[in-house]
């Protein structure tokens, strides 16, 4: 079966603005995510899916200087940014990946990979439905296109079209599966989306420096269990924020 990635990405954050880009040494957010995405053995491509915001020509740039497919679709309907990017692309089955997530693990997007074709599955989460086992910015989601066809006609409500999947997981039309870990590393927080976040980010690109296109999620785990210190401030942040405050405004 044939895969690939889409990120999502824009440079219009409320909480850490242009953090994609945002430069710390000679690393990036999208860079290091893309060059990790890379490693694995089972993707035929991988494309950005940004806006056609003025903003955002700068990821346009990037892609055209780094070689990487793109498409520019709505800023809000991020739903159908992500049909019309897989039906120019000709994609079949969709591995959704977030821009401000950079250290995702190949070998863990590779088990996925191999688990939703032995699962003969729609969709696949180690995210969804929560809680989730895995930490903060290892989130992973695979798909069929048939099923994001289905929820770009059908989707309605704004917490639809905004955060993608949201009708695939909860129509019931599908069949989904989660994978977990055997042990909850949910309390740790690899995303980045607020300042202390990227503060994080610097310190784990200067402690594996020499490969951090290589470095496994574990070890980064491991390096943040010996410095407790550096994530006191995670237990203030609430996972998945945006997407409950959208859930929760579409009932009202």
């Amino acid at each position: 079966m044939q895969f690939s990635i889409i990120i999502q990405a824009r440079l219009g954050s409320q909480r850490l603005p242009g953090k994609i880009l945002k430069n710390y040494k000679k690393y990036n957010l999208l860079d290091v995510l893309i060059k990790r995405l890379k490693r694995s053995k089972k993707v035929k491509n991988i494309i950005v899916a940004t806006t056609k915001l003025k903003e955002d020509d700068k990821i346009k740039e990037y892609c055209k200087l780094n070689s990487i497919l793109y498409h520019r679709g709505p800023k809000n309907n991020v739903l159908l940014r992500y049909y019309e990017t897989a039906k120019k692309f000709k994609v079949k089955n969709i591995v959704r990946i977030t821009s401000d997530c950079p250290f995702i693990d190949n070998k863990i997007l590779d088990f996925m990979i191999n688990l939703f074709n032995k699962k003969k599955i729609d969709y696949l989460s180690n995210t969804y439905p929560e809680p989730s086992t895995y930490p903060d910015g290892m989130d992973i989601e695979i798909f069929t296109f048939k099923a994001l066809k289905l929820a770009n006609k059908y989707s309605i409500k704004k917490s639809e079209k905004e955060h993608v999947t949201v009708y695939i997981r909860r129509s019931g039309r599908f069949k989904t599966y989660r994978t977990d870990l055997s042990k909850d590393k949910s309390k740790y927080r690899l995303t980045v989306d607020h300042p202390n976040d990227f503060v994080l980010f610097k310190k784990i690109i200067n402690k594996f420096t020499s490969r951090i296109y290589t470095v496994r999620m574990n070890e980064i785990i491991n390096f943040l269990e010996r410095n407790p210190k550096f994530i006191k401030y995670q237990k203030k942040i609430l996972r998945n924020e945006k997407l409950i405050y959208d859930l929760k405004r579409d009932k009202i």
